[in-house]
């Protein structure tokens, strides 16, 4: 029978994206860009988010592109006017898979969401965004103005920490991450769980999954209601769609602690010589992509 150890291997390897994935979205990217660009001068634009930390996990949907452009007269007006714009340009190219949300614009490429799809790349979010010396100015539509971001620096947070962590931080994330997708995502946005986490994981690698995964989970329901602000020091907290809702924070709290107990069983079950009760608690937690054998 598959150890615990050899199913968390295995689910790590399920978890990266494969060279398909990779050409997929980069050709989608590509595509996006010369849209927008027979109307609006882009500067430059990139892949950015958790796709460009390899935080990502699968499958593929909400991959955020950020298209810097050239025209600052858009920070004279309401930040959804760049939103509502990006809509008009892409809507002809996808009839009714073009949705204006917080920050972004998302592309959806109309595949239907059975299974963990294995190559496909199903949603981008088109970010619009200003350059602001060595950082970027985006659209916040529910705040109502620019707020100051860097991907990179995000990305170069993840990578330290990756590192400082035996190269175990960013598997854990999207292991965190995917259980926070099968559950119905209660936490949010996603990135709050990487936020978390640079703070969460400190000190060396224990070696094991599972004791990481429950002390992660463990800690976050005791501390997601500190407030949690931006790692790159220049937009709003993290955790504002949570901290400005307490019925979406009190279940965030519950789905953390509930996970952490599914963790504390699965370990119980492994203790005691039931490796197959551990490996369907583990698979109850993160899903199908990760196998019982």
């Amino acid at each position: 029978m598959t150890t615990v150890d050899d199913a968390f291997g295995k689910f790590r390897t399920r978890l990266e994206t494969t060279p398909t994935e990779n050409s997929t979205a980069s050709s989608r990217q590509q595509r996006i860009r010369e849209q927008l660009a027979r109307e609006l001068d882009i500067v430059e634009d990139f892949l950015a988010g958790s796709y460009r930390r390899h935080t990502k996990t699968k499958p593929l949907r909400d991959i955020d592109i950020m298209v810097v452009l050239r025209d600052t007269n858009f920070l004279n007006r309401d930040p959804g006017a760049i939103l509502k714009e990006v809509v008009r340009i892409l809507e002809p190219y996808y009839p009714g898979r073009v949705v204006s949300d917080r920050r972004a614009v998302r592309v959806d490429f109309g595949v239907d969401i059975v299974g963990d799809l294995e190559g496909e790349v199903i949603s981008f979010d088109v970010v619009p965004a200003f350059a602001d010396g060595d950082n970027y100015l985006i659209p916040d539509d529910v705040l109502g103005r620019w707020i100051p971001t860097n991907p990179r620096i995000h990305a170069e947070l993840a990578t330290q920490a990756n590192k400082d962590f035996d190269e175990q931080w960013k598997p854990l994330i999207k292991m965190i991450k995917k259980w926070n997708q099968v559950n119905g995502s209660p936490v949010e946005p996603g990135f709050l769980l990487e936020v978390m986490a640079l703070d969460i994981f400190s000190g060396p690698w224990t070696g094991r999954h599972p004791h990481e995964l429950r002390e992660f989970f463990a800690t976050a329901a005791d501390r997601i209601d500190e407030g949690w602000p931006d790692p790159a020091s220049l937009g709003p907290d993290v955790s504002d769609v949570l901290d400005t809702d307490p019925a979406k924070m009190a279940a965030a709290r519950r789905a953390l602690k509930a996970a952490e107990a599914a963790c504390t069983r699965a370990i119980q079950h492994d203790g005691a010589g039931r490796t197959g009760e551990a490996l369907a608690e583990w698979q109850r937690l993160f899903g199908p992509l990760f196998a019982k054998s």
